[in-house]
C-alpha cells in the first residue's frame, strides 16, 4: 500500500486505574485479534493482504521489520510518549474512557498494525461488557474523520477479552461519537477552522504521558 498518512480514533470505556495499567502493560500478540487476516474485508481496500507476521516487510526492509518487532514488545507508554512529544496525537483518559486520535504522517501500514494491537490490548482493561470500535483510515488526505460516503481501511471491535475486525459497522453513528475527540485534535493542532487559536495542545495528552521521559529530549 506504500507510504501514506494513517489515522486511528477510538473511545474505550475504562477506569483511571485500568488506563494506567494498560499504559504499563506490554502489547499482546496478534492472537488477541480473532481474525487478523480479515482486517481489510468489506472496506476501502477489500482483498488487500495485511502483513501481520512482517514476512513481506522483512524481505524488502529487514531493518524496518526488526524495529517493528521490537516495538511490539514495548508498552503503550513506551510507544506513545515519543509520539506525544512530537505532537499531532491525542492520547488521554477522560470521562471514564481512553480517548485516542493518532495521526501518522507518511506512516506505514505495519506500524499502524502495531497501534491496532495496542488498542486491541486495551480491551483487557476496559469496563466489563465493553464493545468499542476503533476506526482506522488513511491515504493522501486531510487528517479529519472520513466524510460521509468515504470508507475507512478497517474497523476493529474491541471487547473486554478479545478483539475482532468487522466487515460492516454503522459509520455515521461512529463518526458522530468520535467527532468531539476529532474537534479537540483539529483545533489544538492547528488543523481546526480557527487558525488564530494558540492554546498549547497539552490537553490532548494525559499527564502520565507528559511526565514520561523521552530519550534524547528530556521530559515532555
Amino acid at each position: 500500500m506504500g507510504a501514506r498518512s494513517f489515522m486511528l480514533a477510538t473511545r474505550i470505556p475504562m477506569s483511571r486505574d485500568g488506563f494506567d495499567e494498560w499504559l504499563r502493560t506490554p502489547l499482546p500478540g496478534p492472537d488477541i485479534i480473532e481474525n487478523p487476516s480479515a482486517m481489510y474485508t468489506g472496506w476501502a481496500v477489500d482483498g488487500a493482504h495485511p502483513d501481520w507476521d512482517l514476512t513481506e516487510t522483512a524481505a524488502h526492509y529487514p531493518q524496518a521489520a526488526a524495529g517493528i518487532r521490537a516495538d511490539r514488545t514495548k508498552s503503550p507508554l513506551q510507544l506513545l510518549a515519543p509520539r506525544a512529544a512530537q505532537g499531532f496525537n491525542l492520547i488521554r483518559h477522560r470521562g471514564e474512557a481512553l480517548e485516542v486520535y493518532l495521526y501518522a504522517y507518511h506512516g506505514e501500514e505495519t506500524s499502524a498494525q502495531t497501534d491496532l494491537l495496542m488498542l486491541a490490548g486495551a480491551g483487557r482493561f476496559a469496563h466489563p461488557g465493553t464493545e468499542a470500535p476503533v476506526l482506522y483510515w488513511g491515504g493522501d488526505i486531510y487528517p479529519s474523520l472520513p466524510m460521509p460516503g468515504d470508507e475507512p481501511l478497517a474497523v476493529l471491535l474491541v471487547t473486554d477479552t478479545r478483539a475482532r475486525f468487522v466487515d460492516t459497522y454503522p459509520l455515521d453513528a461512529l463518526i458522530t461519537d468520535l467527532t468531539p475527540i476529532e474537534t479537540d485534535f483539529l483545533t489544538a493542532t492547528g488543523y481546526g477552522e480557527d487558525e488564530a487559536l494558540t492554546e498549547p495542545p497539552l490537553h490532548l495528552l494525559d499527564p502520565a504521558l507528559r511526565a514520561h521521559p523521552v530519550p534524547g529530549s528530556g521530559t515532555y
